[in-house]
């Protein structure tokens, strides 16, 4: 975690005097939300941190089980300049990282599944997880770029969407 602060205190102290842009963006998933702020090095490569939540509910044979998670990462991305006949130009890009994931799953059992007193309880976990994910992006205006992906982060998949406001 302190890893991570060290790297957005990087971005912002330090690239004004490196002259390198900066952006920001919204990030919208199957089932979570998020931002990110990323450092784009060159026309190639950039690099990104962000920050996402999710809540989903699950219910099964009386069992419910409520699920919060939050995710903080760090990933490096290479970008591929496309350009196909009379399309507008956009970019394809391939990204590898690392995000620490925090979990809270809260359970409860009714009294007609258990016979006896209502139960409930909580129980956290936190992993370390590898990232990889692939993409397209296309530049709307000068500073809007939309994104869409797939990302890969431990044995789960997210698609998503997104919206980057570059400075």
């Amino acid at each position: 975690m302190k890893r991570i602060l060290a790297v957005l205190l990087f971005y912002f102290i330090a690239s004004p005097a490196l002259a390198t842009p900066l952006y920001a963006g919204i990030q919208i998933g199957d089932d979570s939300a998020g931002v990110l702020f990323g450092f784009r090095i060159n026309q190639t490569y950039a690099v990104e941190t962000h920050y996402t939540k999710s809540n989903a509910s699950s219910t099964n044979a009386g069992l419910t089980v409520d699920t919060a998670s939050t995710g903080v990462g760090v990933v490096g991305l290479a970008m591929f300049p496309m350009k196909l006949g009379d399309v507008a130009p956009y970019d394809l890009f391939v990204k590898a990282g690392y995000q620490h994931t925090s979990s809270t799953d809260t359970y409860s059992i009714p009294t007609s599944v258990t016979l006896t007193q209502p139960y409930s309880g909580t129980l956290s976990s936190q992993k370390n997880q590898l990232i990889f994910g692939a993409g397209a992006e296309f530049g709307f205006a000068k500073y809007l770029t939309g994104r869409a992906g797939l990302d890969f982060i431990g044995k789960k998949r997210h698609l998503n969407l997104g919206f980057i406001f570059r400075f």
